[in-house]
Parts: structure tokens; sequence; C-alpha cells
């Protein structure tokens, strides 16, 4: 059985405001940004995944990653696929 005992979340911007790309009517300086989460197992699986934004609020995707974590951290993987609908509830 799978088991989550980590997760980890990077902070991961582009600097492209600087020549503009991206950009659009309501972002003219946007530096594209990724929210980046791992889930670290008990095993030699882990699992990834990540948000994009604009930059802006990039911080505040990191930070709701870190508090959902304590959610999952000792959680078999298991328990959380059995019922989707479920573990969404629960997060």
């Amino acid at each position: 059985m799978v088991t989550i005992t980590h997760v980890a979340t990077r902070d991961i911007r582009f600097p492209t405001s600087l020549d503009k790309t991206g950009s659009d009517a309501m972002n003219a300086a946007g530096d594209y940004s990724a929210a980046y989460c791992i889930l670290h197992t008990d095993t030699e699986h882990s699992g990834h995944g990540m948000t994009f934004t604009i930059g802006r609020g990039n911080e505040i995707v990191c930070q709701a990653i870190r508090l959902l974590a304590d959610r999952v951290k000792g959680k078999s993987l298991d328990s959380l696929v059995a019922d989707w609908g479920k573990t969404w509830r629960y997060l």
C-alpha cells in the first residue's frame, strides 16, 4: 500500500513580463508562473502536479498546497482514490 509521507511545493516563475510574452488586455505584464507540488510516498513513487498562474497570486496557491498537504499526509493512495467525491469534499 502506497502512503503519502510528505508534500513539497515550489513557486516557479518565468520573467515573461520583460518582453511582454503572453501579455493580453487584462495582464499587460504577467509573468508565467506555476505552483508545483510533489507528493512523496513511502515507496520509490511520487506524484507531481502543477497549477499555472500569471505570477500574481502564485505564492497564495503555494500556501494553499501547504495547507492541504496536512490533510493528505499519512493517507494511503488506496483510501484517497477509492471515492474521489469523498476525497474532494475532505480537501
